[in-house]
């Protein structure tokens, strides 16, 4: 406290003007501080992100061990990119497989369509088929970069027999695929090569 200096009526402090006599005081600086709002004390945020970070962890963690941990540890499913063709579709795939084989060994083909009887037919037909291709190769081992691409094939096109004659080595090669049964959904083939009069390999 202390007194006015004009009438000398006693003061706290923080009064500005003197009651009394209406002289202006001189406010001291511990109580102009009282006319300051105290701001509130700001959020450390620093103990919930470090709760979070901790909960994420921990949910990841529980996730490996359920379905969804399964799903993330297989990643995308690599779909067939066969599954979808048409037997019509894999047989002109085989044609045109077996065309850019002979034309990068210098040599051209004709392609017979056959029924399972050996009648002529067309590739467009709905019952299993044979193929022929006849051709002339400067070297017989060419076939193999010839036929091997289109093997994975042969079981889509409904195609059980190929067959490369080359007239120039009196060659033929026979590649056989043995067809799923009915009730079985899977599309493996069980391949084999029946060289006749040519070189075994």
């Amino acid at each position: 406290m202390h007194d006015c200096p004009t009438c000398k009526v006693p003061l706290h402090g923080y009064e500005e003007v003197c009651p009394a006599c209406g002289t202006r005081q001189v406010v001291r600086r511990r109580y102009s501080n009282l006319a300051h709002v105290q701001q509130a004390p700001g959020i450390n945020w620093g103990p919930v992100i470090a709760v979070i970070v901790v909960a994420g962890i921990g949910v990841a963690l529980l996730a490996q061990s359920t379905w969804v941990g399964e799903l993330m540890k297989q990643g995308p499913r690599q779909e067939d990119p066969l599954a979808k063709l048409t037997p019509l579709d894999a047989r002109t795939t085989i044609e045109s497989k077996i065309t850019e084989g002979l034309t990068a060994a210098g040599a051209r083909g004709t392609f017979t369509w056959q029924n399972a009887d050996g009648s002529p037919t067309d590739k467009r037909s709905a019952q299993p088929l044979m193929l022929n291709i006849e051709t002339k190769l400067s070297n017989p081992a060419l076939r193999k970069q010839i036929i091997d691409p289109v093997k994975p094939y042969m079981p889509k096109a409904n195609l059980t027999t190929l067959t490369m004659t080359d007239t120039k080595s009196n060659a033929t090669w026979t590649y056989t695929v043995q067809q799923p049964a009915p009730s079985s959904t899977s599309d493996a083939p069980a391949e084999g090569e029946n060289p006749q009069g040519g070189a075994p390999d």
